[in-house]
Order: structure tokens, then sequence, then C-alpha cells
């Protein structure tokens, strides 16, 4: 449910619907800290940043990139940590 979740908010995202978006995904980041998938938390969580960041919330922004980032370094996610990467240089 959390990856339907995901791939919903990614599609409202693309849509320009962010406060769905928004919606999809922390509800999937909820599920994911729910069964303790944290690296699927930390790359929902950049996702996060991006929409906080259309958004012009920007203080959220920078804490969704900087809880991705101490998640992903915690588990070894490299894929995740090159994503929150180029989320922050877009900050």
């Amino acid at each position: 449910m959390s990856e339907d979740l995901r791939h919903l908010g990614i599609g409202e995202f693309a849509a320009g619907r962010l406060d769905q978006a928004r919606e999809r995904l922390e509800e999937s980041v909820r599920l994911r800290r729910e069964i303790g998938f944290l690296p699927g938390v930390a790359g929902n969580l950049v996702g996060l940043t991006y929409i906080a960041a259309g958004q012009g919330r920007r203080d959220d922004a920078l804490a969704l990139i900087e809880e991705a980032a101490a998640i992903a370094k915690a588990t070894g996610a490299r894929g995740i940590l090159r994503q929150v990467d180029e989320a922050r240089a877009g900050l």
C-alpha cells in the first residue's frame, strides 16, 4: 500500500496537485515507518522536500531533507543520499 501511495503521490506532483501529492506521500511515510522500511521513508522525504519547496515552505523543505539525509546515512542508502544531494542543491 505504501508503494501505491508513493506512485499516486508522484503522479499528483507531476500533475501539479501539490496538496494531494503531499497527502499521499505523508501517508506512505507513515506506513513505511510503521513497518520499519527506513530507506523508503528517506526516499519519500526527498519527495516531500520537493513538494514543500514547490509550496514555498522552505523551512519545512530544509527540515525534511535533513531528516532524509540522516535516515539514509544511518541505513547506508547511498542511492537515496544522491537524491538528497540533488534536492539539497535545488534548495
